[in-house]
């Protein structure tokens, strides 16, 4: 008899249950909104509070201004 040493792989195909399947959705949101929103914040210290040339401020706080909105629009929509 030929040893078995050289198993096919197993596998173990799950469907997600629907709350898994929305918890899924949830963290891909979430996911896509920190992704926006931590540059955001990040942009609006630099702005702030490091003592840079004005027009490099000015710049970072334009820059952040349409982040934050467009941060809550893409978190919020596009569902699978």
């Amino acid at each position: 008899m030929a040893r078995r040493s050289r198993r096919l792989p197993r596998y173990d195909i799950v469907t997600p249950t629907e709350h898994e399947a929305l918890d899924a959705d949830i963290a891909r949101q979430r996911r896509r909104y920190f992704l926006l929103w931590v540059p955001c914040i990040l942009l609006v210290l630099f702005g702030f509070f490091v003592p840079a040339p004005t027009p490099w401020r000015i710049a970072a706080l334009a820059l952040a201004a349409p982040l934050l909105p467009l941060a809550a629009i893409i978190g919020t929509s596009w569902r699978r």
